[in-house]
């Protein structure tokens, strides 16, 4: 969609998506010296301007990814009202997230290879680690959980980098919005049991989350299906995790056995940090294939989308 409109310093180009409570633009700005630089504009809907908690929300967003500082983490710069209007500019990232990476595999038959599944979620345990090991000016931890962690909010660029976004529903120490206990927030299929279940949470919640995403790129289905949301609940509940070799006889014993850690229903069976999981996850990358490099996976998300990047 093609757009002419100024946001303070930014100019809008296009929408890149569209959600129930906010919008995402390609936007661009200008340094103190006078270089474009590209970035992603989140502005919340008009008819959520009057939503003080939502509002508060995007806040406790901001505050919380401004202090982390990743590779693995895409950046936020701030968040600002104009006018009516609020909205949070963000490092943009030129490429696909997870899921619209997954729709198009299912649609065109292709099957995403383990290693670089691997690779990804690899990325995404560091990242998050990174996000639980924040601290605050004193020392003290921010205590982080990213509570969302799903294929909408794994971006891969088409240089293959990978980058963890959006902690919109993300509970830290420094968040004026506390969810209650018994309140479920994200997205059921992709939650780990504790929090289908509104119990408190830690990091090892994410850590089940990253694992159901590296399910789905596995497999292209996801662990947990149901016909309705309260049963969906107590599937997740349940963590009856099936084979992926149901689904693709291609993943190899070594990544399911990891994969199946992830996804234990007890929290002290599960790796106790997403910097466990990424370890296993890089020595099986290292003796599957010792060469490999993040061009790699560009090369896969620049041939599966070059119609789209030859257009843009």
């Amino acid at each position: 969609m093609l757009l002419a409109q100024q946001l303070g310093r930014y100019h809008l180009l296009d929408r890149i998506a569209f959600g129930g409570m906010a919008e995402i633009f390609r936007a661009k700005t200008f340094d103190s010296r006078g270089r474009e630089i590209m970035v992603a504009i989140k502005r919340v809907l008009r008819h959520l301007s009057d939503d003080d908690d939502f509002l508060q929300m995007l806040v406790d967003e901001a505050k919380i990814a401004s202090r982390l500082d990743h590779p693995n983490i895409a950046k936020v710069y701030e968040f600002v009202r104009v006018g009516e209007d609020y909205f949070i500019a963000m490092e943009y990232v030129d490429g696909k997230d997870v899921r619209s990476i997954l729709d198009r595999c299912r649609a065109d038959g292709i099957w995403l290879d383990p290693v670089d599944c691997a690779y990804v979620i690899m990325r995404t345990a560091e990242g998050l680690h990174a996000a639980h090991e924040q601290q605050d000016g004193a020392g003290n931890s921010l205590n982080i959980v990213h509570r969302d962690v799903s294929p909408s909010n794994v971006l891969l660029s088409y240089l293959g980098h990978v980058k963890l976004c959006d902690f919109g529903i993300a509970k830290a120490s420094l968040s004026r919005i506390q969810t209650r206990t018994g309140v479920i927030k994200g997205k059921v299929k992709y939650m780990s049991p504790e929090q289908a279940m509104g119990r408190p949470l830690d990091r090892r919640s994410d850590v089940f989350s990253a694992g159901s995403v590296l399910f789905e790129m596995l497999t292209k289905q996801a662990p947990f299906q149901a016909e309705n949301e309260m049963e969906l609940i107590f599937r997740v509940r349940d963590a009856k995790v099936p084979r992926p070799t149901r689904f693709n006889p291609n993943v190899p014993q070594d990544l399911e056995r990891i994969m199946r850690k992830a996804l234990a229903r007890s929290v002290s069976s599960r790796y106790q940090s997403a910097l466990e999981l990424a370890d296993e996850l890089r020595a099986f990358i290292q003796e599957a294939a010792p060469d490999y490099a993040p061009g790699r996976l560009g090369r896969v998300i620049r041939s599966l989308f070059h119609e789209e990047i030859e257009k843009d």
